[in-house]
């Protein structure tokens, strides 16, 4: 029998992400603490107040919301929570039975992070996991946004998932891409994937004089060779200076003095999570992406991003490897 009481003190300290569940169908509670009570903590609960004083009690990473209930329904329910200064970046993941156009679309317009068909529980709960875990892997909570970025977590996590969901390797780097040039006042960026010390130019958007690069220009640059020897992010102020960069004359003639260099790990998204939100210390370098700009990074800026492409490194891998 599922416990729909579920109190702080009895949850699951071996499993390490919270989901609060709210349907006021108990077959459904049944169903969905089969698929997913082996790999998350299941708080269950029938009702939106019910939800709200179990928010109060618990960190809750992930919300698992029906759209018909009594009382407060769904999308009331995800109104007020996306304006409750407390929790509105827990992701919200909107499920009915009779799914239509206009519901979703309501949906995601109040800020569902996502939108699942219950049908989808018994037909491909492997996909339904996999949702709940890109989710969890881009929730940007511990990341503080630094003052003069023109985007929200939220908005950047929509932007990027809305190509994850459909797209394959090439598309969604592209993408993330796209996001970083157009929201994040990034001038230039390179993406490299790495295959035994040998980039492969994945994409180069931004500056026209920076793009007639290739690898094996990138293989006798000194900060690449560094890069390779200790894969570890990097930022730089004078990056035609001393300091780490590549392609020193060209980004000075673009006055491009602000570099930063992010490594991307053999890593999954899943595997990212089950270790905490950590890379392991052994993981393999994949891919090598450079961030130039002609506005100096701040320490904010530079951990904030580094972060980001961190966690979406670990996505990009998956979808690398279905190549």
């Amino acid at each position: 029998m599922v416990d729909t009481h579920l109190s702080t003190n009895q949850i699951n300290t071996n499993r390490m992400y919270n989901i609060l569940v709210i349907d006021d169908d108990k077959m459904t509670h049944f169903v969905i603490e089969r698929i997913l009570g082996d790999h998350f903590n299941l708080v269950h609960v029938y009702d939106a107040q019910e939800a709200v004083n179990k928010l109060s009690e618990a960190t809750i990473h992930l919300i698992l919301s029906d759209i018909h209930m009594p009382g407060i329904d769904g999308l009331e329910f995800l109104e007020s929570i996306m304006v409750d200064a407390e929790h509105s970046n827990i992701p919200v993941l909107i499920m009915t039975g009779k799914p239509t156009v206009e519901k979703e679309k309501s949906a995601l317009n109040l800020g569902a992070a996502d939108f699942i068909k219950k049908s989808l529980f018994k037909n491909d709960p492997e996909n339904v996991i996999e949702r709940i875990e890109l989710k969890l892997t881009t929730t940007l909570d511990n990341i503080p946004v630094p003052k003069g970025f023109s985007v929200s977590k939220k908005e950047f996590v929509q932007n990027f998932m809305e190509e994850v969901q459909t797209g394959d390797f090439f598309t969604i780097s592209r993408r993330l891409c796209t996001l970083l040039h157009n929201r994040f006042e990034i001038d230039h960026i390179f993406f490299w994937v790495i295959r035994k010390s040998q980039p492969r130019l994945i994409l180069t958007m931004g500056v026209e004089d920076l793009q007639k690069f290739g690898p094996d220009d990138l293989l006798k640059e000194d900060t690449f060779q560094t890069f390779l020897n200790r894969p570890e992010p990097y930022l730089s102020n004078h990056s035609f200076g001393e300091e780490m960069g590549i392609f020193k004359e060209s980004s000075k003639e673009a006055k491009l003095p602000a570099e930063i260099g992010i490594p991307l790990y053999e890593v999954t998204d899943r595997e990212y999570l089950k270790n905490d939100r950590k890379i392991p210390a052994d993981a393999a370098l994949f891919g090598y992406l450079t961030l130039k700009r002609n506005k100096l990074f701040t320490t904010k800026e530079f951990n904030f991003l580094s972060n980001l492409l961190t966690q979406s490194g670990t996505i990009l891998w998956r979808y690398f490897t279905k190549i």
